[in-house]
């Protein structure tokens, strides 16, 4: 796939030629397919000039990195209890994709687990390195570094809030699923688009369309790694059954909900 010259056109789901530009936010516009009904954004970070300005950890991006860290210091706890109930971690081979700053993995080592970490962003991984002695892989899940040296070499690999930042979240999924060992498993959490705030949006765009689009922009975003993409709970489950998981799991929230309200949670199986 060329993705400097992605069409928009072709829906990021399906990969049908239906998608049409349909809400037009401030920088970027919200493609919806005719198809399968996925809405994602016209933006690629493989695109975009912003990552390249990116390049240290200095004190302004450190407080930022702080300013978003309570969510996942609360969630990962009850992510690893989740994760228990299916398997014991002593010992397990695990892969965490888009790993941030590390929680989740540290976590996961203190339960014995062979832990390793994704991380896109240069200036988490220094920020990993400096305050957790973490050395998370730069490499995506597709890339030839894990395709090559990896297939069917774990026993849990998780995303946790990443499907909705990726480019390209079928291929995420489909290369990282290569991954995992035949009945081991894949967790995930997302934004739901079946939220309320969601839906009255587009109705509101659709009555003043162009003007109003409410709170639409807060869904997405072109600064990297930003939201490309929301699904619905029914459009996430039929994309991992089709790449080869048997869900075991699924929920709408953790029992943390002012981290966690109306998100879609599962777990798959690999068949």
């Amino acid at each position: 796939m060329n993705r400097s010259e992605y069409n928009f056109q072709r829906c990021k789901l399906c990969g049908e030629i239906t998608a049409k530009p349909t809400y037009n936010l401030i920088d970027s516009t919200v493609y919806t397919c005719r198809n399968c009904d996925f809405h994602f954004l016209n933006h690629l970070d493989s695109n975009s000039e912003k990552l390249s300005k990116i390049t240290q950890l200095d004190e302004k991006s450190r407080k930022y990195i702080e300013s978003r860290f309570e969510g996942s210091v609360q969630l990962d706890p009850e992510r690893v209890e989740l994760v228990q109930k299916y398997f014991d971690l002593s010992r397990c081979k695990t892969l965490d994709i888009g790993a941030g700053l590390g929680q989740f993995q540290l976590l996961l080592h203190a339960q014995g687990a062979e832990a390793q970490g994704i991380e896109p962003s240069s200036i988490r991984r220094e920020y990993a390195r400096e305050k957790s002695n973490l050395n998370l892989r730069s490499e995506l899940v597709d890339n030839h570094f894990w395709q090559t040296g990896f297939i069917q070499h774990f026993d849990l690999i998780t995303l946790w809030d990443v499907i909705e930042h990726v480019d390209f979240p079928r291929e995420t999924l489909e290369s990282a699923i290569k991954l995992l060992k035949p009945g081991r498993m894949l967790f995930l959490d997302t934004p739901s688009r079946e939220v309320l705030s969601y839906q009255l949006s587009q109705q509101i765009y659709r009555f003043v369309p162009g003007k109003m689009s409410l709170f639409l922009s807060s869904f997405y975003s072109t600064s990297p790694y930003g939201h490309k993409q929301i699904f619905t709970p029914q459009q996430l489950f039929k994309l991992v059954e089709n790449l080869g998981l048997e869900i075991v799991f699924s929920a709408r929230s953790y029992t943390n909900k002012l981290f966690s309200n109306h998100k879609i949670i599962l777990a798959g199986r690999k068949i």
